[in-house]
């Protein structure tokens, strides 16, 4: 019955001093550290002792001993959060080492041992509690002495005697101190004891304590801090002893008394204790050894007494503990050290020889852990088949044993425990392959990526094993499709190796090939399936393998080259056009990488080609109506890759829904904004709105919009401030391409466009490039050309690697500048043309007088536009256009009326930036800046010999020209400080001067100031004048146009 399994009234009456005892212990768990280590010592030792006592080694002792201790499992449940998952290998936890191996590790227990610590610590923390700065409560009160003993507290608080009527206790502690946890307890706890239940009443029992219904009891004021890696393991110890040495029938009985929440607890310890005894390597024991044997030495020659298992900081004083003269010189599990026990060097020698006898007896322990946990796993799937293929094997008991399964082959076991596991796992591939080929791919892609793992093993055994294992989930999922294919082990393996390969793993090895090798054997001498065309799907998995190990082994080769490394990635994830799942995971590997390098925006764009990859796939499987032609507004990249999908048999197996792309696009929406371009926001949150409005989720909404609305004040802030910075880009050009990996033997040349982040200088890129190619070809191998002039190739040199690296900047029409590409963000994203000037002269020279000054116009265009999911695009087609003098005049002058224009446009106006362009307009000379342009083509005697449109285009961009340098000089007038004013009088002679000259030049009168007959003053400029000013722009259209009445 269930009152049999935990500390019950029932079960205390028939097993009385195994009851005390485990009542005893479950109450010290919330206690002070001494008294838990005290505690869970002597129920160590004492289970230690059962095991190995030689009266009890025969058939089914261990058995009858071990159910007398099966309500610790419910102990040890109801403390589950208590424990941690993380192994902690404290230096100090030599006390449990000597004696947590049951079966293996023999000594003498002394029986008194308990005893003396007991009253030893005992006397020592009633010493605490009695100095006054740790409480003033009366220590006379009997009922505080009994809640520091643990008696009478229920679950932990209270323990009232077996025979004892049920009671009410009411007490009130207050700040008693856990040394060494670092915790103070503040109790202020009502314990209410009802009396007799139904139970009770159906013994005809007046006396006794109230049972849930359950294996395990909840207490009325649990504690919630972790114990330690010491206390954690002495418990775990004591829970795999019940487990070992317990009948099958009990354990399958304890089992059907549990909730489904309590067997899921059960295995999660059982998961724990496979970290805590997880076997760390011989050199790390060693390491740990060493540094424990230092410390040591160190702490005797400083006269220091440090007392074991703390770890409290060296800037306090340590508690020493009163000497007891009567215990023996051993006292490690204490936790104390005696004062007048001064280690010889004999002792030390001794200690650095315990290190050998360690390594092996953790050894031992980690395998007889991981073989206690495998009898477990395989006796529960024998008896709850049932529940474990409930709903095809998609339920939480199924994932949670799964879970442990992987958790085996994450941390790595001895040669001897890897055959009982891999056993194990054969019967449960046998046993269970629907949770495996049915519904989500999620186990069975872990399983794969495991496998694989081991197939990369140094172990042989271990490859040969995994290797076997492998081939007959292939086989199994084979023959569960009805013999039609292995589509799901296919993808599941192949996405696996993309991962592992993606995160750096080195499988192109001789061990990792002959595991292949050695599965495809196993398909060819499968007598079995000859015929059914297995073989041949097993060597199209394996041939796909090495194309893919292939492809890798040029990205390690390239790891130190970003740039290369991300258009391999890029050319895998095409490959897998047709299998979302699979370009899923290189997409989503490109993306971890630019993350790693800061480039925000590349990743950004890696995850909205995710996105739109699901919206596609749920699209063509009508789950939606809108796919990756949502995303044109967004980049017009993702119509190019992501509408190409089509569904083969491998597209079956990808689980995509609605929640899926909705996590997508909020993730794309989270690095956008980190990439600063927010403009984006609002399309991606127009295509998550709706899906969220369906669903009434108006917290979610409230979020979304209030994310839109700081997404729309930072456009504004970098709108103002100008501080916002996308990139910039540079032609970067390679020549002598037999000595480039990323040419073809064909070409002479290749040119990329590459993206830099915020304000990469032209020398930074052609460093970083240069010591790039120096380290792979040889710095007297690699040459970098420092002009954009075209390339002579007949003057190359075959044996060196050339690079031209040029910055350049984007390109459009004038009528797309007008219409949609006026922002800045407009000119800096879904960019594809890129142009750069090469000045030039006939004579050869690249400079000359502005009449003889041609300039050669390159226009670039890319493939794709960026940003894109990688930071270089190559260059698919070139334009050149070569501009004559004039034309190179004209281009010239609407360079200089655009920047004058645009700094007096921005608010709040940079007065440095102001002044930089107003003196490099006004204060030149006649054989450079305007006036030389104007000198050489508006002169009346050399007009005649260019075209006349031409002419008269000049001429009215210098009219604009000299309006544009009065706005800056009135702006300048009004912000410059009274030791400027000097300046400011220069900057208006020279204007004066320009004026002049052009006066003579144009043959008509340049207005020098705004008044009456000024027929060039326009609206426009006034507009201006008054934004500038903050005046009102009604006001503004009735000023006169006078000099006088100008607010400026």
């Amino acid at each position: 019955s269930l009152m049999e399994y935990c500390l019950s009234q029932h079960f205390c009456k028939h097993h009385f001093l195994t009851g005390l005892l485990l009542q005893e212990v479950k109450s010290s768990l919330n206690e002070v550290m001494q008294i838990r280590k005290v505690a869970m010592a002597t129920l160590r030792d004492l289970m230690a002792k059962h095991e190995l006592d030689d009266r009890y080694q025969g058939t089914g002792h261990m058995s009858r001993i071990a159910i007398i201790y099966i309500p610790w499992l419910g102990v040890v449940l109801e403390n589950l959060h208590r424990l941690d998952a993380t192994v902690n290998d404290d230096a100090d936890d030599d006390d449990h080492n000597k004696t947590m191996n049951l079966a293996l590790h023999k000594q003498n227990i002394e029986e008194d041992k308990g005893k003396q610590i007991s009253n030893r610590l005992t006397m020592y923390m009633e010493g605490q509690l009695a100095t006054p700065k740790r409480g003033s409560i009366n220590l006379r009160d009997s009922t505080y002495f009994a809640a520091i003993a643990g008696q009478g507290l229920s679950n932990g608080f209270s323990c009232t005697s077996i025979d004892s009527n049920a009671s009410t206790l009411s007490s009130n502690i207050s700040q008693i101190n856990a040394s060494q946890d670092g915790v103070v307890n503040s109790f202020d706890t009502k314990v209410n004891m009802n009396t007799a239940n139904e139970n009770n009443q159906a013994n005809n029992d007046p006396k006794g304590h109230i049972r849930s219904l359950s294996v395990t009891q909840t207490t009325l004021l649990p504690r919630c801090d972790k114990l330690q890696s010491s206390e954690i393991r002495d418990i775990l110890i004591c829970f795999l002893f019940v487990i070992k040495y317990i009948g099958d029938d009990q354990m399958v009985a304890w089992w059907q008394q549990c909730s489904e929440h309590e067997i899921m607890n059960f295995f999660k310890t059982i998961e724990i204790s496979l970290y805590h005894f997880k076997y760390i390597g011989k050199r790390q024991i060693q390491i740990i050894s060493n540094t424990n044997v230092n410390a040591n030495v160190n702490s005797n020659r400083n006269g220091n007494v440090k007392l074991a298992g703390t770890t409290k900081a060296m800037t306090l004083p340590a508690r020493i503990v009163p000497p007891d003269f009567s215990s023996d010189s051993n006292s490690s599990a204490t936790g104390t050290l005696q004062p007048h026990n001064i280690s010889s060097r004999e002792n030390l020698l001794d200690e650095r020889n315990e290190a050998s006898h360690k390594i092996i007896v953790d050894g031992n322990i980690s395998t007889e852990v991981g073989l206690i946990a495998l009898d477990c796993l395989g006796l529960f799937g024998i008896h709850f088949k049932g529940l474990l293929i409930m709903n095809n094997g998609d339920n939480l008991i199924m994932e949670r044993i799964f879970n442990i399964y992987i958790c085996f082959l994450e941390i790595g076991q001895s040669e001897n425990l890897f055959r009982h596991l891999f056993a194990s796992l054969r019967a449960f591939l046998n046993n269970y392959p629907m949770a495996l080929f049915e519904g989500s791919a999620i186990l069975c892609g872990r399983l794969c990526y495991q496998l694989l793992n081991c197939c990369n093993s140094k172990l042989s055994l271990v490859r040969q094993e995994s290797c076997a294992l492998l081939y007959l989930l292939m086989r199994s999922n084979f023959e569960y499709c009805n013999r039609k294919g292995l589509t799901r082990v296919h993808l599941q393996v192949i996405i696996s190796v993309s991962q592992m390969l993606g995160n750096i793993v080195a499988l192109n090895n001789s061990r990792f090939q002959e595991s292949l090798s050695l599965i495809n054997s196993y398909a060819t001498s499968d007598k079995a399936m000859k015929g059914t065309g297995f073989s041949i799907e097993v060597k199209d998995l394996i041939r796909r393998i090495r194309t893919v190990l292939m492809a890798t082994v040029q990205m390690r080769e390239h790891s130190d080259d970003p740039e290369m490394l991300f258009d391999l990635q890029h050319s895998l994830a095409n490959s897998y056009a047709s299998t979302p799942e699979l370009r899923h995971t290189w997409l989503d590997t490109m993306a971890r990488n630019h993350l790693r390098d800061g480039n925000y925006s590349e990743a950004a764009c890696c995850q909205l080609h995710i996105a739109a990859l699901i919206a596609e796939y749920l699209q063509l499987n009508g789950v939606q109506d809108w796919g990756a032609e949502a995303f044109d507004n967004i980049s017009m990249n993702i119509s190019k890759d992501e509408r190409s999908l089509k569904l083969d048999a491998g597209g079956q197996d990808a689980h995509y829904n609605i929640n899926v792309l909705l996590e997508q696009l909020e993730k794309c929406a989270q690095i956008f904004d980190k990439a600063e371009r927010y403009e984006l926001l609002g399309p991606i949150y127009r295509l998550i709105i709706p899906i969220v409005e369906s669903k009434r989720d108006y917290n979610t909404l409230a979020n979304y919009y209030s994310h839109l609305s700081r997404a729309c004040s930072r456009i504004v802030e970098v709108k103002r401030t100008g501080k916002r910075l996308l990139g910039r880009f540079y032609r970067v050009a390679f020549f002598g391409c037999a000595n480039f990996d990323d040419c073809s033997e064909e070409e002479d040349a290749k040119e990329y466009i590459y993206k830099e982040p915020k304000v990469t200088s032209l020398a930074e890129i052609s460093e970083r490039l240069n010591k790039l190619y120096s380290e792979k070809f040889g710095s007297e191998n690699v040459k970098m050309i420092m002009d954009s002039a075209p390339i002579d190739h007949s003057q190359l040199d075959s044996k060196i690697a050339y690079i031209q690296v040029t910055h350049v900047t984007p390109y459009f029409e004038k009528e797309e500048l007008e219409s949609s590409r006026i922002t800045e963000f407009q000119q800096n994203h879904d960019v594809f043309s890129f142009m750069f000037e090469t000045p030039f002269t006939h004579g050869g020279k690249p400079h000359g007088n502005p009449e003889d000054q041609w300039k050669r116009r390159t226009i670039l265009y890319t493939d794709y536009a960026f940003p894109y999911i990688k930071k270089r695009i190559s260059v698919n087609k070139k334009k050149i256009v070569e501009l004559t003098p004039i034309e190179v005049a004209l281009d010239e002058m609407r360079q200089r009326v655009q920047e004058l224009q645009d700094v007096s446009l921005n608010v709040p106006t940079d007065i440095k930036k102001l002044q930089l362009r107003l003196q490099g307009s006004v204060c030149v000379t006649v054989n450079a800046g305007p006036l030389a342009y104007a000198s050489a083509f508006l002169d009346p005697a050399l007009s005649p010999q260019y075209p006349d449109d031409k002419v008269e285009q000049l001429k009215d961009l210098f009219k604009h020209f000299i309006k544009a340098c009065y706005t800056a000089l009135q702006i300048n007038s009004k912000l410059i400080t009274d030791d400027q004013q000097e300046y400011q009088q220069l900057l208006r002679e020279n204007y004066h001067k320009l004026c002049q000259n052009l006066s003579y030049l144009l043959g008509e009168t340049i207005c020098l100031d705004y008044s009456n007959d000024c027929h060039y003053f326009k609206k426009d400029e006034l507009t201006l004048f008054n934004a500038i000013s903050g005046a009102n722009s009604t006001l503004c259209n009735n000023v006169k146009s006078k000099s006088t009445q100008l607010p400026l």
